[in-house]
């Protein structure tokens, strides 16, 4: 009974492995990304004085899918309530820089828009518009990156604990449209257990025919 399975368990724990190899790869698509705003401090246009603290995020790295910090905001002011420090249509930009960490690919997108609303020294009502479209999409390395710009947080009245922020979304969409291979070339350990398995197949199902 033994030696009657032996063989097509061979192929199946092989072919198994080379399934859970293949899925692993198209899990692995590492990428890195940078955004950087126009300025780092977007100062009111009219009325008392005040601004907009961008912060400044430091590059990172992520895994597939993932969401992305552009900046955390802030409001700054001594404006009164009678005079307060207004936003009208004061633009603004971000810049990501995305990288394709197995090609080593490198590319830039920008999305423009302009802020609007007042702050004074106890109160905060800024929106943001973006004057471009908020999704755009890149080719690295035989790789898409999707990027679409997601929630807007308004800041807080200056002197608040928590910042406003605006992130966005980066879908990668590989060059096999599955996971993370960037070549339709097999990996060399697919390739192993591929020899591997289809052999054990092979000399199962003639074994099966000799003895029918």
């Amino acid at each position: 009974m033994h030696k009657k399975h032996a063989l097509p368990s061979c192929a199946g724990i092989a072919l198994t492995l080379l399934f859970w190899t293949n899925a692993s790869a198209r899990a692995d698509l590492i990428w890195g990304y940078n955004w950087t705003p126009s300025t780092g401090q977007v100062n009111a246009n009219a009325g008392g004085p005040g601004y907009l603290k961008l912060t400044n995020e430091p590059s990172n790295s992520a895994t597939g899918a993932s969401n992305t910090v552009i900046t955390n905001i802030q409001a700054f002011s001594t404006a009164s309530a009678g005079n307060p420090a207004t936003f009208n249509n004061v633009p603004v930009s971000f810049a990501l820089q995305l990288t394709d960490t197995t090609s080593k690919a490198a590319g830039n997108l920008t999305f423009s828009g302009s802020f609007s609303g007042y702050i004074t020294s106890d109160s905060a009502k800024v929106q943001l518009n973006f004057t471009s479209p908020t999704s755009n999409s890149i080719k690295l390395g035989g790789n898409t990156y999707a990027v679409m710009v997601g929630t807007y947080t308004p800041p807080g009245p200056p002197g608040a604990a928590n910042s406003g922020s605006l992130n966005a979304f980066v879908k990668v969409i590989p060059v096999d449209g599955g996971g993370g291979h960037t070549s339709g070339t097999p990996e060399p350990a697919s390739l192993t257990l591929a020899c591997l398995a289809f052999p054990f197949a092979g000399l199962y199902g003639w074994r099966r025919r000799r003895a029918n």
